[in-house]
């Protein structure tokens, strides 16, 4: 490929990105999305999409972190900020679920991404019809954005904590809204595109929504104090920064107007109704989980192996465990989403007072409390030998081990009784690389399991029934 044409390519990757860096939101509209906009806003009434109904529109959380596994977003806050997304779109009737689970990726490149390698993070880990979220540490120094090229938005993990306007904002980019200060992202426009306080203009000028007021503030402001401006006409007035599309702080916003919230129902049953495409969910309630093992109290538990087990809760889609340092859950070790209703810590330090609790996910559902807590104490020892079992099966051979990550991991195993258990690769930070449920019968049976994508290291495989784990160390080569 010529240098010509390589740097053609760089610069159609890098086109739906490019904004004015304001150091909180670094979207802007592609006139395909703006020819859409205006093309509905010319031509809707807003009786056709105020029918009281409730839209589930899946939502794929995606959290990064650096090579290492650090770095990543609190989930137990991502639950909660999916649940006071909720609460900010439901005038509009859409309810946001998460979409199976949280995908953890580990990638210095898009923890801390440039435009390129933000477009490269979003094509080569979309998931298809739906709305692809990613918490990351810096995208592009903006608290987020929404990427047209891309077809998702990057939050900020600091812009993304509780209470934040961010999530919603952006996401009211994807469903086609523009800032209401639309055309000052880039300086002054001509007088004729500056939006007028009496309304002359609100159809062509700006974000074309006449119920959103004159705004000419491209930069974070505060409520208490908002910018003055006079409009062509001589009229003073001051920005309504209620509204989630300005750049009013966050305390300042608690709404979309209601032509945002007509534009968003059309876009979602227009060019985004593939977000349909998905079988039927509803909002369920869950009860919170009874916590198994360790008990509450229990002292010298193994820092490089201690298990923490709990009850399966009837109608659960998924859990969020925390095993914190301090009582209110402020500093934790571990804050991960599964699947499973046990977890293998591998890291923990010696001799030191954890307490742990697991909140309860239902289907639409990230809003429930987490359970009581309770404490556990690491002691001195670390165990040795950790492909030692409690899950005796008649076979269990892992094979080649080490093995290079070029080749197939085999497993050999048979069971006295034929039972369902689950296969997990874990890496020692506990993140699971694999998981795969199989039925174990009494005759001897071959798994083979793929490593080709497994970087150099020691990992875990355990493989576990209703009551029980059996772990293997397993080691990769290169």
């Amino acid at each position: 490929m010529n240098i010509m044409k390589k740097l053609f390519l760089s610069i159609l990757l890098i086109l739906p990105f490019l904004s004015i860096a304001q150091n909180y939101c670094g979207t802007l509209q592609t006139e395909e999305q703006l020819t859409w906009l205006r093309d509905f806003q010319a031509n809707y009434t807003g009786s056709d999409f105020r029918g009281g109904d409730t839209y589930y529109v899946p939502l794929k959380v995606h959290i990064v972190g650096t090579d290492e596994g650090t770095g990543y977003m609190n989930a137990q806050t991502v639950m909660q900020d999916i649940c006071d997304l909720n609460d900010k779109f439901a005038a509009t009737g859409f309810h946001f679920y998460l979409f199976e689970g949280i995908n953890y990726i580990n990638n210095d490149d898009y923890y801390n991404h440039d435009w390129d390698d933000g477009y490269l993070m979003m094509v080569n880990n979309n998931v298809a019809n739906v709305s692809n979220m990613y918490f990351v540490n810096d995208p592009v120094g903006n608290c987020g954005y929404f990427s047209y090229g891309g077809d998702a938005t990057a939050i900020n993990n600091d812009c993304g904590g509780i209470g934040n306007s961010t999530i919603a904002h952006e996401l009211g980019h994807f469903f086609s809204l523009p800032h209401t200060f639309y055309g000052w992202e880039w300086g002054e426009p001509a007088a004729s595109d500056q939006e007028e306080v009496d309304g002359d203009n609100c159809n062509s000028a700006a974000d074309g929504f006449c119920d959103t007021p004159p705004d000419y503030a491209p930069f974070r402001w505060n409520c208490s104090s908002p910018p003055d401006y006079t409009d062509p006409d001589g009229v003073e007035f001051t920005p309504d920064g209620t509204y989630y599309m300005s750049y009013s702080n966050d305390a300042c916003t608690d709404k979309f107007s209601e032509e945002q919230m007509d534009a968003m129902r059309g876009n979602l049953n227009g060019p985004r109704n593939n977000l349909s495409d998905h079988p039927a969910v509803t909002f369920t309630d869950v009860d919170s989980t009874a916590l198994i093992a360790p008990e509450d109290g229990a002292v010298h538990q193994y820092p490089n192996y201690t298990v923490l087990k709990w009850k399966a809760v009837e109608n659960a889609e998924g859990y969020v465990l925390q095993i914190a340092y301090t009582p209110t859950f402020s500093a934790v070790k571990y804050d991960i989403f599964t699947t499973d209703t046990f977890f293998l810590a591998t890291d923990l330090a010696a001799e030191f007072n954890y307490k742990w609790r697991v909140k309860v996910l239902g289907e639409a559902n990230t809003c429930e409390p987490a359970g009581n807590y309770r404490t556990f104490e690491t002691g001195a020892e670390y165990l040795s030998a950790i492909d030692e079992n409690n899950l005796v099966f008649d076979q269990f051979i892992v094979y080649p081990n080490p093995t290079n990550n070029t080749e197939m991991l085999h497993v050999d195993i048979s069971s006295a009784v034929t039972k369902d258990v689950l296969l997990q690769i874990t890496d020692m930070t506990g993140k699971v690389m694999y998981a795969e449920n199989y039925k174990i019968a009494t005759s001897k049976q071959t798994l083979n399991i793929p490593v080709q994508k497994f970087a150099e290291g020691i990992y875990l495989m355990h493989v576990s029934d209703a009551t029980n784990i059996q772990v293997q160390k397993i080691i990769i080569t290169k």
